[in-house]
C-alpha cells in the first residue's frame, strides 16, 4: 500500500472559503418548486414570491453600492484620509528627526516618525537616505521623494487606485502646507474693504430747550422697542466682494500646472535660506604664511615684488575730453605705485571742427592749443507758416470725417493699421494728369467694416491664442466651491506650495469650507439644519455597512485528515499563521475605511478642535496599530468577547 502523500501549504491556501460553498436555500427552493408545479398548484405563487425576493435582495444591493459610492464621493479626493492629532505632532517633528538623522546617518528617528504615521512600507535604507538628502531638511520634499521613488510615480499624477500606506502619505503632504496654504489663499482674496458713509448726527428728540423755564417745556419721547440692537447689526461681518480676481482655467490647463515641478527648486531654494549656514573656516594651520615665518631678507623682498604686481595700475590723469585716444607702452612704479606710460595721444573726430590755436613749448614738450569748437551746418526742415491754408485744399467731405473721428484727446481712430499702407483718398496733380478725389471710397470712408474683415482673417490664419484676456462676465458668487477653489490654487501653482500639484486638490472639504465662507460668508441656520439631516442620512447609511472582514477555512476531506499525524504539525502551524495573518490585515484596513467614511459626515466643520479630533480617532482608530482584534480561531472566545470591533 502506497503511502498518502499531504499536500503543501500553497496547494492547501488555493482550497481555502469563507463559510460553505453549497448553493443558497432560495435557489434550492425555486427549483424544486417549478419542478413539482403539476402536483402542487400553490407551487406557483410561492414561486413568484421567491422570484420577487430574488429581485428585491439584487435591488438593496445595487441601492447598497450607489450609498457606498456616494460617500465616497463625499469624503474628498480617492486619496485623501484625515489625520488624528498624534499624527500632526509626527509631522510637525519630522524636520528636526531628518536634520538628526542626516547627522548620524542612520535613519532610526525618521522609520519610527514613519511607523507612527501609520506607513507600514519596508523601505531599504539607501532609499529613504536619499530621499532625505534630496530633501534639504524639508519634510514636503522628502515625503514627495520618497512616495515618487517607491511608487515610481509622483504624487501630481492621479492612480486609479491608492493602498493605505499611499493614501498616508498623500495626506501628510496636505497637512504639512495646510496653514500655509490658507494664508496663501487669504493674501490671494484680500481686498480694501470700502469706507462706509458716515451718517449725520441726527438731532436728539429729548433735548433740552436753551431758554427759560426750559425744564418745563422738554418734551419726553420713548422710542419703540426693538429686538436687535443696532451694535448686533454693525458685528455681522459680511464677505468682502472678490472683484475680477478670479481666472478660470480649462481643466486640461490646471493638470499641466499640476505636474509642473519647477515648485520643488522654489521650495528647495527657500529651505536653503531658512538653513543656518555653516561658517567653513578656509585657513590651513599646517601652512602658514611665509612673511611671518622666514627671516631671509631676500625672500622678504621677493613677495614684496609679487605684492606689488598683484596690485591693479591706476591712470593718475584721466583725459579732460572723453574723444582723446592714446596708447600705454608701459608701467612705472613709483612710491610703491604704479603708473601708465602713454603713447601716440590724439582727438577722435567728433560732431564739432576744433579751433586750433596755435603750439605751446612747455620744458621739452609741446602742446596744441584748441580754443574752441565749430558746429558742423544743420539741416533746416522747411515748415509752413501759422498762416498756411493748405488744409482749405482738401476736400470738405475728408474734412468732416476727420473731425468727426477724433476722441476727447484729440487722437485719430485707427483700428490698429499704425505702419500699415493707408489707401488714398486723392490725387495731386501731376503731368499724367490734373487733381482728382475718389469718390468711390470717400463715401465709404468709415473703415469698420473692413477692420472687422480682416480681424476675422488673421484670427482663422493663426494659431495662436488671442493676445487679449476675455472680459469676465461670471460673478465668482454663483460659482460652484470646487471650481472657485481650483482657480485660486491654479494661481498659487507658482508658489512653493505642495497642495496645489496635487490632484483633485479641489475636491478638499476644509479648504472648500474656508472658500465658502470667503465668498459666501456665514452660513444661515436653515441650511445649517439641512446638513445636519444629510449628515444623520450618512450615520444611518453607514450603520447598515458591515464593516467585519470573515475568516478563511480550508475544507479538509476525510482522506486528509485520516492520514495527518504529529509530524504534520509544522504545516499546520504554517497555514494557521498565513490565514491569521490575512484576516488581520483585512480586518485592519476594513476599519481604516470605516474610519475615512466616517469623517465625510463632519465634513461641514471645517477645522474641529483638538478634543473633538482626539475623542473621534479614540473611537475610530485611523492607524493600523490602533486598532484592537481578536483571534477568530482561538477556542478561548467567548460570547462576552465577541468578534466585534469597533462598535457603531
Amino acid at each position: 500500500m502506497e503511502k498518502y502523500k499531504m499536500p503543501t501549504v500553497q496547494q492547501f491556501l488555493t482550497k481555502k472559503t469563507i463559510g460553505d460553498k453549497k448553493e443558497p436555500v432560495w435557489i434550492y427552493l425555486e427549483r424544486e418548486m417549478k419542478e413539482n408545479v403539476h402536483k402542487k398548484p400553490y407551487n406557483e405563487k410561492v414561486g413568484t414570491w421567491l422570484k420577487f425576493l430574488k429581485e428585491l435582495k439584487h435591488y438593496q444591493n445595487r441601492e447598497g453600492k450607489k450609498k457606498l459610492t456616494r460617500l465616497k464621493s463625499e469624503v474628498g479626493p480617492t486619496w485623501y484620509c484625515e489625520l488624528s492629532n498624534v499624527q500632526k505632532q509626527v509631522l510637525n517633528d519630522l524636520k528636526a528627526n531628518i536634520h538628526q538623522d542626516l547627522i548620524e546617518d542612520i535613519p532610526i528617528r525618521t522609520r519610527k516618525s514613519l511607523s507612527d504615521l501609520g506607513v507600514t512600507l519596508k523601505i531599504p535604507k539607501t532609499l529613504l537616505m536619499k530621499a532625505m538628502k534630496d530633501s534639504i531638511e524639508d519634510p514636503g520634499i522628502f515625503i514627495w521623494n520618497l512616495y515618487t521613488s517607491f511608487y515610481k510615480k509622483p504624487p501630481s499624477y492621479l492612480r486609479p487606485e491608492y493602498d493605505m500606506n499611499a493614501m498616508i502619505l498623500m495626506s501628510s503632504l496636505v497637512f504639512i502646507d495646510l496653514n500655509e496654504c490658507i494664508e496663501e489663499l487669504e493674501k490671494l482674496t484680500q481686498t480694501k474693504k470700502e469706507m462706509e458713509p458716515v451718517e449725520p448726527e441726527k438731532k436728539k428728540k429729548n433735548f433740552k430747550p436753551n431758554v427759560k423755564y426750559g425744564d418745563y417745556l422738554q418734551k419726553n419721547y420713548v422710542p419703540p422697542y426693538n429686538k436687535y440692537s443696532t451694535e448686533a447689526k454693525k458685528l455681522v461681518n459680511k464677505p468682502l466682494p472678490l472683484g475680477n480676481k478670479v481666472r478660470l482655467r480649462s481643466e486640461t490647463s490646471y493638470e499641466k500646472l499640476c505636474e509642473d515641478k519647477q515648485f520643488l527648486e522654489k521650495r528647495k531654494e527657500r529651505n536653503k535660506k531658512e538653513k543656518p549656514e555653516e561658517r567653513i573656516c578656509t585657513y590651513k594651520f599646517w601652512e602658514p604664511p611665509c612673511t611671518l615665518r622666514n627671516s631671509d631678507p631676500k625672500l622678504v623682498a621677493y613677495l614684496n615684488k609679487l605684492k606689488m604686481l598683484k596690485k591693479k595700475a591706476k591712470p593718475k590723469y584721466r583725459s579732460p575730453y572723453n574723444n582723446v585716444q592714446y596708447q600705454v607702452s608701459g608701467v612705472v612704479f613709483s612710491k610703491g605705485k604704479p603708473h601708465y606710460i602713454l603713447n601716440n595721444v590724439s582727438l577722435l573726430p567728433t560732431g564739432f571742427i576744433p579751433i586750433n590755436g596755435g603750439i605751446v613749448k612747455y620744458g621739452n614738450e609741446n602742446f596744441t592749443n584748441i580754443h574752441g569748437y565749430w558746429k558742423f551746418p544743420k539741416d533746416v526742415k522747411e515748415q509752413c507758416s501759422d498762416m498756411c491754408d493748405c488744409l482749405a485744399k482738401w476736400d470738405d467731405r475728408v474734412m468732416e470725417y476727420i473731425k468727426q473721428s477724433k476722441c476727447k484727446c484729440g487722437h485719430y481712430y485707427d483700428y490698429y493699421l499704425d505702419g500699415k499702407l493707408l489707401e488714398k483718398y486723392f490725387y495731386q496733380s501731376s503731368k499724367h494728369g490734373p487733381f482728382w478725389l475718389d469718390y468711390a471710397k470717400i463715401y465709404q470712408m468709415d473703415p469698420m467694416e473692413d477692420f472687422i474683415k480682416d480681424e476675422f482673417k488673421e484670427a482663422l490664419m493663426s494659431t495662436d491664442h488671442s493676445p487679449q484676456a476675455s472680459v469676465r462676465t461670471i460673478l465668482p458668487s454663483g460659482l460652484n466651491e470646487k471650481e472657485l477653489l481650483s482657480a485660486f490654487l491654479a494661481e498659487l501653482s507658482d508658489t512653493p506650495l505642495l497642495i496645489p500639484h496635487l490632484p483633485q486638490a479641489n475636491l478638499l472639504n476644509n479648504l472648500q469650507e474656508w472658500t465658502r465662507k470667503r465668498v459666501k460668508g456665514k452660513m444661515p441656520p436653515s441650511s445649517h439644519r439641512q446638513l445636519l439631516l444629510q449628515s444623520q442620512r450618512r450615520w444611518l447609511d453607514l450603520k447598515h455597512i458591515d464593516f467585519r472582514a470573515r475568516a478563511y477555512r480550508i475544507p479538509f476531506t476525510t482522506t486528509e485528515l485520516n492520514n495527518m499525524n504529529w509530524s504534520h504539525r509544522r504545516l499546520v502551524q504554517k497555514l494557521f499563521d498565513v490565514m491569521l495573518n490575512d484576516f488581520v490585515t483585512r480586518n485592519r484596513l476594513k476599519q481604516l475605511e470605516q474610519t475615512r467614511l466616517w469623517w465625510s459626515t463632519t465634513k461641514h466643520d471645517a477645522y474641529p478642535s483638538k478634543a473633538f479630533l482626539d475623542i473621534f480617532f479614540t473611537y475610530m482608530p485611523g492607524r493600523m496599530k490602533d486598532t484592537f482584534l481578536i483571534n477568530p480561531y482561538s477556542s478561548e472566545v467567548t460570547k462576552k468577547h465577541g468578534a466585534k470591533t469597533c462598535p457603531l
